[in-house]
């Protein structure tokens, strides 16, 4: 099974007629209820979801040398998976970067609004609204400050020492 951007971009123009194109990303390492949570807030600003899966360069430089624990390939493979994603790709840029929004055209992006590579909520809604009008921005908190990859492999790591 192939998650490159070129793709899901044929894939979805198949599919976008008349449909709202809603655009998140992450790693998704180890995938847990916090992203079962986010991606279904993501799936009801629209009708198709697509998700950009972090790269396994882009994850290490943001996660650290150990990570990811499993390839992007499969990581998208999973998200992919479930119900209420229509798409998944692998991109070691931004899923908020100029070449992915100009190629998918969404009409919503959703982030979390502790995600790090949002300078700060403000900045990223003022550049969108700059930069892209026509698409909407939406920022959704995390479900559950526990729920993170880092911190179940913290509390495993602790746990095995």
């Amino acid at each position: 099974m192939s998650f490159s951007f070129q793709n899901m971009t044929r894939q979805l123009a198949r599919m976008r007629r008349g449909k709202t194109i809603v655009l998140t990303g992450g790693t998704f390492d180890i995938l847990h209820h916090g992203h079962l949570k986010f991606l279904e807030k993501c799936r009801r600003q629209g009708d198709i979801l697509v998700v950009c899966v972090a790269g396994d360069a882009r994850t290490r430089r943001r996660k650290g040398a150990n990570r990811p624990l499993m390839p992007a390939t499969h990581r998208a493979e999973i998200v992919a998976s479930l119900k209420i994603v229509d798409l998944a790709f692998v991109s070691n840029r931004k899923p908020f970067s100029e070449h992915i929004l100009r190629k998918i055209m969404p009409d919503t992006l959703v982030t979390s609004s502790n995600e790090p590579s949002v300078l700060t909520k403000q900045q990223f809604r003022e550049y969108m609204k700059r930069e892209h009008p026509e698409i909407k921005v939406t920022l959704i908190p995390r479900s559950h400050a526990t729920s993170s990859s880092s911190k179940f492999l913290n509390k495993l790591k602790k746990e095995n020492s």
